[in-house]
């Protein structure tokens, strides 16, 4: 779609529907806005292990390691 089948497109509507698209194209800006401003952190957790085990990790077998080596 051109430039020019948009700008024929939009003559052709009412002011009550122009005003719709505006507050529908507004409505978006501000939601994409709010989806970027969130961040991105994985969900908190209480437990230590919950969280260990949530990214597939073994805390346990890694602190008896660490204490073996040292």
């Amino acid at each position: 779609m051109s430039d020019t089948d948009v700008s024929a497109f939009l003559m052709q509507l009412e002011l009550d529907q122009l005003d719709k698209i505006m507050e529908d194209l507004q409505a978006r800006i501000r939601q994409k806005a709010q989806e970027k401003s969130k961040p991105r952190f994985p969900p908190s957790f209480s437990d230590l292990d919950a969280m260990a085990d949530s990214v597939g990790l073994d805390l346990s077998s890694l602190i008896k390691d660490i204490k073996r080596r040292s």
